[in-house]
């Protein structure tokens, strides 16, 4: 028996390890073509962070399609190669066959939600940060000391002196305003410029009006700019919001429940996916193609609930038992069909 489960355990992780790796290519492949051409410009150290970081964000859908997929085509190969007729005829039960893939939908039940719940946040925030700073070094490293700069298509910058972030005697041309800045010091953060006193000069009808300011500050209009959202805050965060934000319970809410219950499909898809490439006698892209409708229907159930529970029409409660309901009929009908 436990040369049959080392074999089991064995064959699915292979599948498993391959999908992963088909799976990380399509997406990072995917979201190159998203990415802002100034990342293109960092070094290559920093360009395969981002990467990294990029397929750590996608690291739930692509667990939970690999394992299951993986287990589907095991199930498969088994009865196209007419091994499972072998298992059976050495008296070995049903429920024998699928402990070792019940073990491993534990452990990848357990692995899930860590996933769920602090990688994939994680690497959102990490990424949006990563992204948004090599934009703004982007633009500090272009500015060069005595040397007019076209910061966008309608921003020129001159400056005589600039150390880090922090420039002397500058002067800002805003080409679709008509408008000229000059100040004697200013700072640069992300995509504002602070400037400290200096002149404004606007143009009118009759020429042009001057202001002087002591403190300004002044946007440049860039493209790309990275930032996070809702759904990749801090658990801690979340937990707050529900306890002291009426105005954004219901939301924190949703995305808590999100990521918990999204382990829950674990408990299932394992002898699931087994008994569709073993029971399902047709051949290898009718069965991929249930595996994949299956999938289908659970995100759309999963976005449909999310977004009731984020508006506070249902409770957490109705999605459980519904998702559970869903995939574990779905399992004792082909367990034993």
């Amino acid at each position: 028996m436990k040369i049959l489960y080392r074999y089991i355990t064995k064959n699915v992780l292979r599948n498993f390890l391959i999908l992963i790796g088909v799976f990380s290519v399509v997406l990072v492949s995917s979201q190159l073509l998203h990415l802002p051409s100034i990342m293109y410009h960092v070094t290559f150290m920093d360009f395969l962070k981002l990467i990294f970081l990029m397929n750590l964000s996608f690291l739930k859908y692509q667990l939970f399609f690999a394992f299951f997929l993986s287990v589907v085509l095991f199930g498969f190969s088994m009865r196209e190669s007419r091994e499972i007729y072998a298992v059976y005829s050495t008296g070995t039960t049903k429920g024998q066959l699928v402990k070792p893939i019940v073990i491993m939908s534990i452990i990848f039940l357990i692995v899930s939600l860590f996933v769920s719940l602090f990688v994939v946040p994680y690497a959102n925030r990490e990424r949006a940060q990563f992204i948004t700073l090599n934009v703004k070094r982007y633009f500090l490293d272009a500015v060069q000391e005595k040397n007019f700069f076209e910061m966008s298509e309608s921003i020129t910058i001159y400056t005589e002196k600039k150390e880090g972030n922090r420039f002397e005697n500058i002067f800002i041309y805003n080409k679709e305003r008509g408008q000229t800045i000059s100040a004697k010091e200013a700072s640069f953060d992300t995509t504002t410029f602070f400037l400290k006193n200096g002149y404004i000069q606007i143009p009118d009808e009759k020429g042009f009006n001057i202001l002087k300011f002591s403190d300004y500050r002044f946007d440049i209009d860039v493209k790309y700019l990275k930032r996070y959202s809702f759904e990749d805050y801090e658990n801690i965060e979340l937990i707050n919001i529900l306890k002291h934000n009426k105005k954004d319970r219901n939301k924190a809410l949703s995305v808590l429940v999100d990521r918990i219950f999204y382990g829950i499909p674990f408990l299932f898809i394992g002898v699931l996916g087994f008994m569709i490439g073993v029971k399902t006698y047709k051949g290898k892209d009718t069965v991929i193609a249930i595996a994949v409708l299956i999938s289908i229907v659970y995100l759309i159930i999963n976005f449909y609930f999310v977004k009731l529970i984020g508006k506070g029409k249902i409770n957490p409660v109705v999605y459980f038992i519904v998702l559970t309901a869903y995939f574990s009929a779905l399992t004792y009908y082909f367990y034993r069909k």
